[in-house]
């Protein structure tokens, strides 16, 4: 298939990691039901590259309207491409589409947790302790709610977008690089 035979999606994610409570945690954003046939999702804060910015300069507005965080970008993680099914979920006439992804890691530099989205795509953010989430490329899972949404949310745990584990990998390596003795 060439180029033009399909719609492109360029998007950029962060990976913002802190202690809270003694714990360490990254910070997710919970993807609002209405946006997947999966039902809510945890992913990490980011979106799509609106045509007048550039990835990292996309990836810290998303962060401040999905968590109320201003954040600044530390250095560029990696990068993920995935060709979904179609757009309009396999309506008649969907055009393929491919999504290209770049992933951050960021600081949190002031701000107050809460989404500032309104009618967008985010339920709100969390502070969400790594140990619960699954390392791998393909971690799609479930955590536990990480918010007082109710029991059954606490039982049956939320699904985790497959790259909140890739990216966590790609932080965790990097973590593993920097405490290593310069000769």
């Amino acid at each position: 298939m060439e180029f033009r035979d399909y719609d492109t999606r360029l998007a950029a994610y962060c990976v913002i990691v802190s202690r809270q409570d003694g714990r360490e945690c990254i910070l997710l954003s919970m993807l609002s039901a209405d946006r997947t046939r999966w039902g809510s999702m945890w992913t990490l804060p980011g979106g799509g590259v609106e045509y007048d910015e550039g990835f990292e300069e996309a990836a810290v507005r998303e962060v401040k309207e999905e968590t109320g965080f201003d954040a600044e970008i530390v250095g560029m993680l990696g990068a993920r491409t995935f060709t979904p099914q179609r757009r309009g979920d396999g309506e008649p006439g969907g055009r393929p589409f491919k999504s290209a992804a770049v992933i951050f890691e960021a600081v949190v530099t002031g701000g107050t947790l809460g989404t500032l989205e309104v009618g967008g795509s985010t339920e709100y953010a969390a502070w969400v302790p790594i140990d619960d989430v699954a390392p791998g490329p393909q971690a799609a899972g479930r955590l536990p709610d990480h918010t007082s949404a109710g029991p059954d949310r606490a039982r049956d745990g939320v699904r985790v977008v497959s790259t909140v584990g890739y990216a966590l990998d790609l932080w965790r390596r990097l973590q593993r690089t920097r405490s290593l003795p310069v000769t």
